[in-house]
């Protein structure tokens, strides 16, 4: 059985459907902040508790921290998944 992998899409769909964001604010730009999507530290925590329902890990709250980007947040969720393999 292949390995899970999470990317820009599936991010996307957390972003658009559970944290309310347009799509139009949702740019396929692994440079792009949280915060200049204009994100608070509420949705944040959304996002994250997000990724460990829908992929079945914790997200330590340092390293949810360290989440500031789209590239990082996709990078994080892929390197969890490899270790669950």
């Amino acid at each position: 059985m292949p390995a899970q992998t999470f990317g820009f899409e599936e991010l996307k769909t957390i972003l658009v459907d559970r944290v309310g964001l347009t799509e139009a604010v949702v740019k396929d730009d692994p440079d792009l902040t949280f915060e200049e999507m204009g994100l608070d530290s509420l949705a944040l925590v959304e996002i994250q508790l997000a990724m460990e329902q829908d992929y079945g890990f914790t997200i330590a709250d340092a390293d949810a921290d360290r989440i500031q980007t789209v590239g990082e947040a996709i990078d994080y969720v892929n390197r969890r998944l490899a270790e669950q393999v």
